[in-house]
């Protein structure tokens, strides 16, 4: 019981940091210009999705594969281009 709390409460400190971290990345990118968001490769409104979203640092080819796993459908090689 004692193990199960001690686990409980690190993934709790761990949620928690993720969060703050996500909220001071997305301060600093709303301070940055119109024209340095272009630089890295986003918009303003691209901020939220970039900050939030866990897959972003999947490859866009994996992430469709894994998409499509997740519907059940099975992709052929040359459909995936």
């Amino acid at each position: 019981m004692k193990e199960w709390f001690k686990k409980t409460f690190n993934a709790f400190i761990e949620a928690r940091q993720a969060e703050a971290n996500r909220r001071i990345a997305a301060m600093h990118l709303y301070r940055m210009s119109d024209r340095e968001l272009n630089d890295i490769g986003i918009g303003r409104g691209d901020i939220k999705r970039v900050v939030y979203d866990e897959s972003t640092t999947e490859i866009p080819q994996a992430k469709k594969e894994k998409k499509h796993r997740k519907l059940g459908w099975k992709l052929h090689k040359a459909s995936i281009a």
